[in-house]
C-alpha cells in the first residue's frame, strides 16, 4: 500500500487496482472514504496502523462509501466489526444488495455485498457533519458513475474525494445498469468545478490525485468521445466499426492503451444506442 500525505492529518492510501482510500485523522480516531476490497482490507489496516506513528488512536470511527462497487465497499465488514459506522447513499445500499447478471457487459455477475459489509447509516440526498476540526460534506451525484454516488468534500482542508466519477490512468466506467450515465458524470463535474480551485486536492476513485485543470480536461474528453461515438451511431456504425475508428485515440495512453480505451468506447456506444 502506498501512503501519501495530502494535508496535515489527511492521507490517501492506495494500492493494487483497488480504489483510493482517503484518511482523515482526528484526536479520537479516523474517518475513511472507501474501504478497499475484502482481499486488500488487511493491507489497508496495516497501512493505517503505521500511518500516524502511534500519535493518535488507530481506530476507524466511520467509513463513507462513494458508491456500491465491491473494491470500495467489501472492506466495510472489517471496520464494522471494530465498531465503525458505515455511511452510504441509500441507492448504493440498494444496488449493493442486487444479485443480477448483465448480459450486455460480458455476462458481468453482480453479486450481493455480504450483509456484514452493508452500510449502517444511509443518506437520502446530501449531508454534513463535523469530524474533529474538519467539516465533512457529503454530496449526492445522481446518475453519474452510478445512481448512488457520494462525493466527500472537506472544505476547510480543500480536499475532495470524487470517487469513480474520475479515474486517472484508467478508462472511465459508466455503470449504466446501476443508474449511471455519461451526461450525469459531466453534470457532476460541472457542479464540482465552482466548488474547487487551483489549490484543491482532488482524489479520484483510482489513480494519482488530480487538480481542477485535470478535471476540466477529463470533462472535455468525456464529451469529445461521446460526440464522436454519437456521430458513428448516426451513420449506422456497428460497435466493431465504432471501435475501429478509435474515437478515444488522443487519450488511449492515459487510459492504459488502445484495448483498455476500447472498454470505455464500448460503454459510450452502449449509452448512445440504448440510453439516449
Amino acid at each position: 500500500m502506498r501512503v501519501q500525505a495530502v494535508r496535515p492529518g489527511i492521507h490517501v492510501v492506495s494500492g493494487f487496482e483497488n480504489g483510493n482510500v482517503l484518511v482523515l485523522a482526528s484526536d479520537t480516531g479516523l474517518l475513511l472514504v472507501d474501504a478497499q476490497s475484502h482481499q486488500r482490507v488487511s493491507a489497508l489496516d496495516r497501512a493505517l496502523a503505521g500511518l500516524l506513528g502511534g500519535r493518535s488512536p488507530h481506530r476507524v470511527r466511520a467509513v463513507v462509501n462513494t458508491h456500491y462497487h465491491g473494491d470500495h465497499t467489501e472492506g466495510n465488514a472489517f471496520f464494522r466489526q471494530l465498531g465503525a459506522t458505515v455511511i452510504a447513499h441509500r441507492n448504493a445500499a440498494m444496488q449493493a444488495a442486487k444479485d443480477t447478471t448483465i448480459a450486455e457487459w460480458d455476462n458481468w455477475h453482480r453479486t450481493p455485498l455480504a450483509p456484514a459489509a452493508m452500510p449502517t447509516q444511509l443518506v437520502g440526498d446530501s449531508a454534513a457533519f463535523d469530524f474533529g476540526a474538519e467539516r465533512v460534506v457529503l454530496v449526492h451525484a445522481p446518475r453519474a458513475h452510478t445512481d448512488g454516488d457520494l462525493l466527500v468534500w472537506l472544505p476547510r482542508a480543500n480536499v475532495l474525494h470524487i470517487g469513480d466519477i474520475l479515474e486517472v490512468g484508467a478508462p472511465p466506467f459508466i455503470d449504466w445498469w446501476a443508474g449511471g450515465s455519461l451526461r450525469g458524470m459531466v453534470a457532476t463535474i460541472d457542479r464540482v468545478l465552482p466548488m474547487v480551485n487551483d489549490r484543491t486536492i482532488i482524489v479520484p476513485g483510482h489513480g494519482a490525485v488530480a487538480t481542477r485543470a485535470e478535471l476540466q480536461r477529463y470533462r472535455a474528453m468525456l464529451l469529445a468521445v461521446e460526440a464522436r461515438v454519437s456521430a458513428s451511431v448516426g451513420r449506422g456504425a456497428s460497435l466493431p466499426q465504432a471501435l475501429a475508428e478509435r474515437p478515444a485515440r488522443e487519450w488511449e495512453a492515459s487510459m492504459g492503451g488502445e484495448r483498455r480505451a476500447g472498454h470505455f468506447v464500448r460503454l459510450v456506444y452502449y449509452g448512445v444506442a440504448h440510453h439516449r
